[in-house]
């Protein structure tokens, strides 16, 4: 798995205006002169671009395939691909659009589903003929497939952003009770350490002035290695990246399990560069209902990492996620969850619900109603509001199922008054800040 990109040839603000052309256009274009004909509505349509992986890894590599389509009723190949779980289970939904594709193709046109929706293969069971399933490197695939000279990226620099996105690790090897990886196979591969280095001693001498942001990513990026060495190798990775003169920053925007970090990663981040974003998820207020949905952290070992990270970078920004309504959750875990958050002090708390899902193990506990939920969350803000005394970021997200309804908008203007009430001042679109 080798990427040795020219970065100075990638304009990846280029390439997004490309694609939205496409989808701005694409229910009235013309037949394509490609030698193969090949429609994809459904990658279109789904919103796929929404996954930064997927978008920088594999999807706008596949723009001369994209930007070369046909319409579907003159397809040979039709290219599906959904979010599939990014969110919720939409595996009901993936299974309904392959069958009316099956109903309406072509006559001997071929299916082939992509990514996370392969895992629909499973519940299929051979009921749709012709079809193919790539859950990993899909874009590679199609290439051999019809002839095209397409390359994943693993090393992307985005000009948006402007920092060098790096994906050394790709799955997770975790099965937490409210994660789809309970009924999704996602392939878990890991780059080499040799690759990385040759990746990033060929950026240095093409692009130096790249590799001054880096932005590492991955959906466990502390299990980094452990299918390669069969061990745990973020250390080792972090020590190589921060060997470079070029670095001067670091960001971890997703994929660093509290659980899973061993004292020799914990050392590794904290002699790192500059860190500038971390994101490091509390996930919920009391040790039981940790255990409860599969997490290997306790909220003192949270704690004490959150210390030692703004201990090392002060100026650091970390960010976390926690969920409300889980299974069993009672008032009580609310106090503790604001206490944890009191006590770990994070910049940037972004809030969800649980979603249940009869796939996962927690689908067998009794679960909260969506009243009792929102009452929670409302005790939740309630004691932040007492007794933070820190600047922080709040951000409440689906916890309304019916963001529209006249009982949501009257619960969201009475948590936005307890926030005037406590002095501290709210704002619209679910965001409150502490100061």
């Amino acid at each position: 798995m080798k990427d040795l990109t020219n970065l100075r040839q990638m304009n990846i603000s280029e390439e997004i205006r490309r694609w939205n052309k496409v989808i701005n256009n694409y229910p009235n274009r013309k037949s394509s002169a490609c030698k193969f004909k090949i429609n994809v509505d459904y990658i279109l349509k789904n919103l796929c671009l929404e996954c930064y992986r997927e978008q920088l890894v594999s999807f706008l590599t596949m723009l001369p395939i994209i930007e070369n389509d046909v319409p579907f009723e003159e397809a040979d190949y039709i290219l599906y691909m959904h979010p599939y779980a990014r969110i919720e289970d939409a595996s009901e939904f993936v299974l309904r659009e392959l069958r009316f594709i099956d109903k309406y193709r072509k006559k001997d046109a071929e299916i082939i589903v992509l990514g996370k929706s392969a895992n629909a293969e499973r519940q299929l069971n051979g009921s749709i003929k012709n079809i193919t399933f790539w859950g990993d490197h899909f874009a590679e695939k199609l290439g051999k497939r019809f002839g095209i000279d397409i390359k994943e990226r693993y090393f992307v620099y985005d000009d948006r952003e402007k920092h060098l996105a790096i994906w050394p690790v790709d799955g997770c090897l975790q099965k937490c009770g409210f994660c789809r990886r309970n009924y999704m196979d996602i392939k878990f591969e890991s780059i080499p350490l040799e690759v990385i280095k040759e990746n990033l001693d060929f950026i240095k001498k093409v692009a130096p002035e790249k590799m001054k942001h880096i932005s590492l990513r991955a959906e466990n990026l502390t299990e980094y290695g452990i299918d390669i060495y069969g061990e745990q190798k973020l250390d080792v990775l972090l020590e190589l990246i921060n060997s470079y003169d070029e670095v001067e920053r670091f960001d971890f925007p997703i994929g660093l399990a509290i659980g899973e970090i061993t004292p020799k990663i914990l050392d590794a981040l904290c002699n790192c560069k500059k860190i500038g974003d971390i994101y490091l998820n509390l996930e919920t207020g009391s040790n039981r209902l940790l255990e409860l949905i599969g997490k290997h952290h306790t909220n003192e070992q949270a704690i004490s990492i959150y210390k030692d990270i703004k201990k090392y970078h002060p100026q650091a920004d970390i960010h976390t996620t926690i969920m409300i309504g889980l299974p069993t959750e009672e008032i009580i875990d609310m106090y503790n969850l604001a206490d944890l958050i009191v006590k770990a002090k994070p910049d940037y708390v972004f809030c969800v619900f649980y979603g249940n899902n009869p796939n996962q193990p927690l689908a067998n506990l009794p679960q909260l109603s969506e009243s009792l939920r929102e009452y929670h969350l409302k005790i939740l803000i309630k004691q932040l509001a007492k007794k933070v005394n820190f600047k922080m970021f709040f951000k409440y997200y689906r916890i309304f199922k019916n963001k529209s309804s006249k009982k949501t908008e009257k619960c969201k203007e009475v948590l936005k008054e307890d926030f005037i009430k406590a002095g501290l001042g709210a704002h619209y679109e679910d965001i409150i800040y502490f100061n």
